[in-house]
């Protein structure tokens, strides 16, 4: 299941067509991208490989004319579309299709779900199933520079030569574990065009850290990240290019009232405040008015009888899920649990609905008495042990 051959190097709309007619006769291909995303606001896509268990190819997408007919084939769900860790590979592909692509198989979550860890690199996955390293790999390239040197192709190649073998090995570790319906419901996420948006309330908790704000520093700072990211694409930055971090804080801490306040904060770029100081001072101004309620901030105070509490439901948690094939990480965090738990500990704790459904699973039992965690340690694993005398055992 893996192509021996060496990749071929697509550069004309000729090249293309034998490309779309290979991988429409596959019910299962792989999809990777290379792009350069620390210039502009949308990742600039500077090459797309795609492959089968015969054959990949590296399409270039500065010599070919149309890449609808093949982004309407990695995106159908005639076939599986194999990626790892995809996340940006299929934002670019949505963005530029105009649409989510369909029946798409993660493999960095297929391993979650298979009794690896989370996040297991390509290559790390790769050397589970053939039990040999691969390439090296590479930490920075010029992948806009032309022509591309034979070892940029080996490596961009590599990126889904070996996702047909790997999805298969995985495929049957998590069919082992009886977590297809989990990884199911992981992978129609990407189906939902919110998926692909920026995630901006991560990009606020960031930037707070570990500091303490009021509700009104608060509605201010989530104003400005909103802004900000509105007028990186204006500008065709990335975000923290555009008005960096700490800059943000200032501006939340001082809520100028005018442009010249604005320009006034240390490390504020020039042009910016130039063209969008108004609209700045504007939404400081408007997130001063506003007297919504406003989501609690994460706390990070936990008292002694805390920390014990819930470190205990955290390994009690991680034990299970390890015991049970999942890696603990791919559902929750300890700060999300600890989250849950000093907000009062309603519902269960996850940030998406298949997330909670494994967490519901696995943590939920151990909340109601008379549940016991049975597990072992054998053949150098931790295993659950599914006692038959009572059914209060997990």
């Amino acid at each position: 299941m893996v192509p021996e051959s060496t990749a071929v190097l697509v550069e004309s709309d000729e090249g293309l067509h034998t490309v779309i007619s290979h991988l429409a006769s596959h019910d299962v291909i792989a999809f990777d991208t290379e792009f350069i995303g620390e210039e502009t606001y949308y990742p600039r896509l500077c090459l797309i490989q795609v492959g089968t268990r015969e054959q990949v190819f590296l399409v270039d997408p500065f010599a070919v004319d149309d890449l609808t007919p093949l982004l309407d084939v990695i995106a159908s769900p005639d076939r599986a579309t194999l990626v790892h860790a995809g996340r940006q590979d299929l934002q670019i592909l949505n963005r530029l299709l105009g649409r989510p692509a369909q029946n798409v198989i993660d493999t960095q979550i297929l391993a979650g779900l298979s009794g690896l860890p989370w996040p297991c690199s390509l290559s790390k996955s790769v050397r589970c199933a053939i039990k040999a390293p691969m390439p090296s790999g590479m930490t920075f390239t010029a992948w806009d520079a032309r022509p591309l040197s034979a070892r940029q192709l080996r490596y961009a190649a590599d990126d889904v030569r070996y996702l047909p073998l790997l999805y298969e090995f995985l495929l049957a570790r998590a069919t082992a574990f009886g977590h297809e319906t989990w990884a199911t419901e992981a992978f129609a996420a990407f189906e939902d065009p919110l998926w692909h948006n920026n995630d901006l309330s991560s990009q606020q908790r960031k930037i707070e850290g570990t500091r303490r704000f009021k509700p009104v520093e608060r509605r201010v700072l989530r104003n400005l990240v909103i802004a900000r990211d509105d007028i990186a694409r204006t500008e065709d930055l990335p975000p923290r290019a555009t008005v960096p971090d700490n800059v943000l804080l200032a501006l939340t801490r001082d809520r100028p009232t005018n442009t010249d306040g604005v320009g006034a904060i240390r490390g504020m770029p020039r042009p910016i405040a130039t063209r969008h100081g108004d609209r700045l001072v504007q939404t400081i101004a408007a997130a001063c008015d506003d007297t919504t309620p406003i989501e609690p901030q994460r706390s990070k105070e936990e008292s002694p009888e805390d920390r014990v509490a819930i470190d205990g439901l955290w390994h009690a948690f991680a034990a299970a899920a390890i015991g049970t094939g999942v890696s603990p990480a791919l559902a929750l965090s300890r700060a999300d649990l600890a989250y849950w738990y000093l907000s009062g500990r309603e519902g269960i704790p996850g940030k998406t609905a298949w997330q909670r459904t494994i967490i519901d699973t696995l943590l939920a039992p151990l909340l109601h008495e008379g549940r016991t965690l049975n597990l072992q340690w054998h053949n150098g694993a931790l295993r659950r042990v599914d006692p038959e005398s009572s059914h209060n055992d997990l």
